[in-house]
């Protein structure tokens, strides 16, 4: 690898003296922290001014291409280290399967940012993944979007704000999304855990008896399209005049879940139904606990009193779920 070596730090410009400017080798030995991207004030030696000519237009084209080379090294071999420190979420962030998402990384009290001494690199590890995928990459006037639509906002940018943009996120990109950030000389980097979920679309109806099959009568609570696997199903029963619901253990089948083509899950709880007078008028609750859902939602069922035996059914929100 090259850099240049007529490039002004932050106290003096290292200079050869005999020629316009000089490329130096990097060797084992060599260490790229301290260096400065900041644009020379003179190349050619300290007492002559830049000159406009073949050699002067050549040193600047090679300057260019030092501080772009630069910028890359640091991004992807120079350890993390250094003043600068990076602000990510501290607690994994949950976004809902095809939402737009933003992953934060922000540069905290820095004050306006000259983007062309900025390079950022975004990558993703999870389980579907061994080695790290490169998500967003920017350094110098090079940008690319290894993942389609993602973004970072270079107005933002210039205010320290470094977070990733995904539109439309999908399962499999879950796991964890490194933020790596050199503004020369100092470098940083942070990780973030991003959850994808998917709330479960519920339905509560009665299945008719089948005489064929020799079935009764069965409450059906039908859950479709959630992610993560996990879940839980418990049944309650009560009346208008009670309002302490009793856990119910008997008669109750459930699962197991099936998985969709999209990679989310279903499963299909139910509960036999006695054809006694007695269950008339009881209110019947299939509560469902997922990841997706802030607290439980219950689906409510209520058998008239009197009539034909036909079941009245309603949904029933306690309380609100994260959209």
């Amino acid at each position: 690898m090259t850099s240049q070596s007529c490039q002004k730090g932050p106290e003096r410009a290292y200079m050869n003296h005999k020629g316009p400017c000089h490329t130096a080798l990097w060797g084992s030995s060599s260490s790229l922290h301290g260096s400065s991207l900041r644009p020379p004030k003179s190349c050619g030696g300290q007492s002559q001014p830049v000159q406009f000519s073949t050699a002067g237009s050549s040193c600047i084209a090679e300057r260019q291409t030092g501080l772009l080379m630069l910028l890359w090294l640091l991004l992807w071999y120079m350890p993390m280290a250094g003043g600068l420190e990076v602000k990510t979420a501290e607690m994994p962030q949950m976004v809902f399967l095809h939402d737009n998402v933003t992953i934060v990384c922000e540069i905290p009290g820095l004050p306006h940012l000259d983007v062309t001494t900025v390079g950022i690199i975004w990558s993703l590890k999870n389980e579907w993944h061994e080695a790290e995928v490169p998500i967003y990459e920017f350094y110098g006037n090079h940008r690319k979007a290894f993942r389609p639509g993602a973004s970072v906002s270079l107005l933002g940018l210039e205010w320290g704000d470094a977070s990733l943009h995904l539109p439309r996120i999908e399962l499999s990109e879950a796991g964890e999304y490194q933020c790596k950030l050199v503004v020369t000389p100092d470098q940083a980097e942070g990780t973030t855990r991003l959850d994808v979920v998917a709330y479960p679309v519920m339905a509560l109806f009665v299945k008719a008896a089948s005489e064929r099959n020799g079935e009764g009568q069965r409450i059906i609570c039908k859950l479709d399209g959630f992610y993560p696997e996990a879940f839980d199903i418990k049944w309650e029963r009560g009346t208008l005049k009670d309002p302490h619901f009793r856990v119910i253990t008997d008669g109750i089948v459930t699962g197991p879940t099936v998985k969709n083509d999209d990679g989310t899950f279903s499963v299909t709880s139910s509960l036999a139904l006695k054809p006694a007078l007695e269950d008339r008028g009881i209110i019947y609750h299939c509560v469902v606990s997922h990841k997706s859902l802030l607290v439980p939602k219950k689906l409510n069922l209520t058998l008239p009193e009197k009539g034909s035996g036909q079941l009245a059914s309603s949904l029933e929100t306690r309380a609100s779920i994260i959209l």
